[in-house]
């Protein structure tokens, strides 16, 4: 029985070193399937699901694992789908798709299970991945990459086959609504408008806020005549604003709007294009109740939030009360944190620094917060947790890898008083993870 476009698959294994029969049995932290083959090296298979039983191309061998495409099904796992997007065979996007909302739950949970036991070397109680929103439309960011061929630009998501090679995106069933449209009417203008830069590794932001309004911003590739924007701005539904990332790292504003106005967990904030924020606002919300929940009243704790961001949780609990210091690398998003807590009036000591430059001088805190990008708590960070006075930690992670490594760096003084995972991401093989921890 072949349930699987075999023409994509041997294209993308091309040419196959040989073909071997794999049951699948577990989804490895990238996404792919995980077997074995009859000699028991481990084989890594893209698109399958556990219960799986497949047929696969060998593409690329080492001597303890291998990794291949599927060619052709014999059983299909129970938390098998046939995955709604047209393009899932093709692109590198997504990478879980192909499962039911429920299995891709519990293959992330047990992601976060076995990097906590394996790396971590703790046997911790990890939950049900907690869930709010929708499955889909729920990105409020999405970046498409560009490639040329000839003077012909192909924009879209790097290919699942050929990750050096982009394939081209019309539509991304993940992204919000205005996102959907405004990417729309932007590909319906570009080429009249000449608004793609030349040069390599370009990349297309767009983001939208609350209201539906969105922001576009090109990094890579020299500069536009910002002229050549204008016209968007008229013709594309939403779209109130575009800037390039120049090539020595600075924003520069082509046409529209200076900042794009977004509501965060009910506070106002004025976004430079280059900003970070969460993607799904809806599960982003859910984790700030998980935090408030935890740290109870607030009203005179002495807070530190650290890789704060704009500061929207920094200054949620500055208006319950609390005494909040915000430390964030980012200029550009304190600069847009102070501006927000002046406007709702409350005070929020911001520090924009490295964490690690700054983090002895910013201790003792009754609580500390820590959501560090994905590759975790630098050394010097951990062990001033360690040795620094706080009574309560917690971890806000997007990588359960680096996560359960720095839990083991923090063991020697703090204790994990509870682990929760949530599917901020659906779709693909990413996931949130807080964890809660008191001073041992």
């Amino acid at each position: 029985m072949v349930t699987w476009r075999e023409e994509a698959t041997v294209t993308a294994a091309s040419p196959p070193v040989r073909t071997v029969r794999v049951s699948v049995d577990r989804i490895a932290a990238g996404g792919s399937g995980v077997g074995r083959e009859e000699s028991g090296r481990v084989v890594f298979v893209p698109r399958t699901a556990p219960g799986d039983v497949a047929d696969v191309a060998i593409a690329e061998e080492r001597s303890r694992w291998a990794r291949g495409w599927a060619v052709r099904f014999l059983e299909r796992g129970s938390g098998w789908r046939q995955a709604p997007c047209p393009l899932y065979d093709r692109c590198g996007g997504c990478q879980v798709q192909h499962l039911d909302p429920r299995e891709q739950r519990r293959v992330k949970r047990g992601l976060v299970e076995d990097a906590l036991r394996r790396i971590g070397g703790m046997d911790l109680r990890v939950p049900e991945l907690a869930v709010a929103g929708s499955e889909f439309l729920y990105r409020n960011r999405v970046t498409f990459s560009v490639r040329r061929s000839g003077q012909t630009p192909v924009v879209g998501y790097r290919r699942l086959d050929e990750p050096d090679a982009v394939l081209e995106v019309s539509k991304c069933l993940l992204a919000e609504p205005a996102i959907s449209a405004a990417w729309e009417g932007v590909r319906e203008l570009w080429e009249a408008a000449a608004i793609l830069p030349q040069g390599e590794d370009i990349r297309i932001t767009l983001r939208a806020s609350a209201e539906g309004e969105v922001d576009l911003l090109i990094r890579g590739g020299a500069a536009v005549e910002p002229s050549a924007y204008e016209g968007l701005l008229s013709g594309v539904p939403g779209l109130i604003g575009c800037h390039h990332v120049r090539a020595d790292g600075s924003l520069a504003q082509l046409a529209g709007e200076k900042t794009l106005e977004d509501r965060w967990q009910g506070i106002d904030f004025d976004l430079p294009a280059d900003v970070f924020l969460q993607v799904n606002r809806t599960v982003s919300a859910a984790m700030d109740a998980w935090l408030d929940e935890r740290a109870g009243n607030v009203d005179g704790m002495n807070i530190l939030d650290l890789y704060a961001g704009v500061g929207a949780r920094a200054i949620r609990w500055a208006g319950q009360g609390a005494s909040v210091t915000a430390c964030e690398v980012s200029g550009a998003a304190v600069d847009a944190g102070i501006a927000a807590s002046s406007s709702v009036g409350t005070e929020v000591a911001f520090v924009a620094d490295r964490v690690e430059q700054r983090i002895a001088s910013l201790l003792p805190a009754d609580l500390v917060v820590v959501n560090p990008p994905r590759a975790g708590l630098s050394r010097r960070v951990s062990r001033a947790l360690v040795s620094g006075e706080a009574r309560s930690l917690a971890y806000v992670s997007c990588d359960p890898a680096t996560l359960a490594r720095d839990l083991a760096r923090l063991a020697s003084g703090w204790e994990v008083s509870e682990v929760q995972p949530f599917d901020a991401f659906p779709q693909t093989a990413h996931v949130e993870t807080i964890v809660w921890l008191d001073r041992r």
